[in-house]
């Protein structure tokens, strides 16, 4: 059962705001933060041309390098995709996350990206309905969508926490 999650954080990002994340992270899914741990950014995944890190590659590093599972990792940085000019976070299913506060100013966007991003480590899609999990193109429908659940992904997140089963390798 899935029942924990780690936070880890760039040294750059106010500790206030990974506890108040945490807070939420927790109400939200009902699932424990574990801890919240310092983790500094490698250079390896920095574009100089684009002037901003591969999400993916700093993902994986995480997934591959550090063995994590069941982490979400938060930077201030500027991160893309290879198809994409920027994300605001990025998730690998019943693994782990990132997401960047470059762009989001407010707390509450920070809280609103974070929760979005958590939802997929927990197993959630991108949904249509009235819901913080919405794909969300730019900044404006970042903001205009929710930051709670819908109750059809609320469900499948108590279904997905019943029947997955970490690997205990």
């Amino acid at each position: 059962m899935i029942n924990s999650i780690k936070i880890l954080y760039d040294p750059k990002v106010d500790e206030k705001e990974v506890q108040a994340i945490s807070t939420v992270i927790e109400e939200i899914y009902q699932i424990e933060v574990a801890s919240s741990t310092i983790f500094k950014i490698k250079k390896a995944a920095y574009n100089k041309k684009r002037k901003q890190y591969n999400g993916q590659k700093l993902l994986n590093e995480l997934i591959d390098e550090e063995n994590l599972e069941f982490f979400f990792w938060i930077i201030k940085d500027d991160i893309y995709v290879p198809v994409m000019n920027f994300v605001f976070g990025l998730a690998t299913q019943f693994c782990g996350a990132i997401v960047s506060f470059y762009r989001l100013e407010s707390l509450e966007m920070k809280i609103k990206e974070s929760v979005h991003e958590c939802g997929h480590i927990l197993g959630l899609g991108h949904c249509t309905n009235l819901c913080v999990m919405q794909y969300s193109h730019n900044l404006q429908e970042a903001i205009e969508k929710p930051s709670s659940l819908c109750s059809e992904c609320e469900n499948k997140i108590k279904e997905n926490k019943r029947n997955f089963e970490p690997n205990k390798d």
